[in-house]
């Protein structure tokens, strides 16, 4: 069973340290135990009642009256509103709750609430991206295991697909876009994502998705005769890594502009030419599009 620390408590359930220790003290909320050491540490457990404690107090409730419940109320109750509730408010809390039990049928139920309330790209924008923040630095400092973030991502890309195979069908007269990732990158989301925003304005677009290597993506290219490429480097790789799949492909399609975006990326100099851009957010991309759709 994983420990947590208080801070890594405040981190998933977004409630500061500090009020933490008043709940203890003041209410008994939870039970830490102490290591040999004298150190606070939490288990799986407590970790789900204040996860539970969080999203009863953003609906209104006082500290006191959740104190008051007993254990099962308070899981009933939370229970019953992340069924119901699908308030921006409280969706960090009853994503990790469903995540963390990896509870199929409540996360696409929330999947479509959430949808159905705020439409797709408030809800990816909005709410799945940012939880996925939260879920990748817990995954980096092992307090999350990869089946709890790969169980998320999947559900995401589910959804999405579903989505983007409703979408009407392109406009051949728009430039064609091949979507796809670099042979080490398998963080399929964000690309994925793309392909629904330009599909919906009617861009003709080629999803090749995760880990393909840049041989592949220029036969491709040349084959379906493609305006624009479009990737991602999020996964680990280092800089000679970027440079060699980009000299690839700018070396040997003369006829298509390369889009790139990640954290590798939006630092490089080198490449700021006319083939390449590199975009840092998806406001910019969209935008970019856009104005290119206008143009034609």
């Amino acid at each position: 069973m994983k420990h947590y620390s208080i801070g890594e408590l405040a981190v998933l359930s977004q409630i500061k340290a500090h009020t933490i220790r008043i709940w203890e003290q003041r209410y008994g909320l939870l039970k830490p135990t102490r290591s040999e050491g004298n150190t606070r540490y939490y288990n799986e457990e407590q970790l789900m009642k204040l996860l539970n404690v969080a999203l009863l107090k953003k609906t209104g409730l006082k500290i006191s009256q959740i104190a008051a419940m007993s254990e099962q109320e308070i899981i009933e109750t939370a229970a019953e509103y992340t069924t119901s509730g699908t308030s921006k408010n409280t969706a960090i809390e009853q994503l990790m709750t469903a995540s963390l039990r990896f509870d199929q049928h409540t996360l696409s139920s929330l999947f479509t609430n959430y949808i159905k309330q705020y439409g797709i790209e408030h809800t990816f924008e909005d709410i799945i991206f940012p939880y996925l923040k939260i879920v990748g630095n817990l995954w980096v400092n092992g307090k999350i295991t990869p089946g709890h973030e790969h169980f998320f991502s999947n559900m995401c890309k589910l959804k999405l697909f579903s989505v983007i195979d409703q979408l009407p069908e392109a406009d051949e007269s728009k430039p064609h876009i091949i979507l796809s990732l670099p042979e080490w990158d398998y963080h399929e989301l964000g690309i994925l994502y793309y392909h629904f925003l330009l599909k919906k304005v009617g861009y003709p677009c080629t999803y090749l998705g995760q880990a393909v290597p840049a041989a592949d993506v220029i036969q491709t290219c040349q084959t379906v005769n493609a305006s624009y490429i479009i990737s991602t480097f999020i996964g680990p790789c280092n800089d000679k890594d970027i440079t060699r799949y980009i000299d690839q492909i700018v070396s040997s399609l003369h006829n298509t502009h390369l889009y790139i975006s990640g954290p590798h990326v939006v630092t490089l100099k080198k490449y700021r030419n006319k083939k390449l851009t590199i975009f840092k957010s998806i406001d910019t991309l969209v935008h970019d599009f856009e104005l290119k759709s206008k143009v034609r």
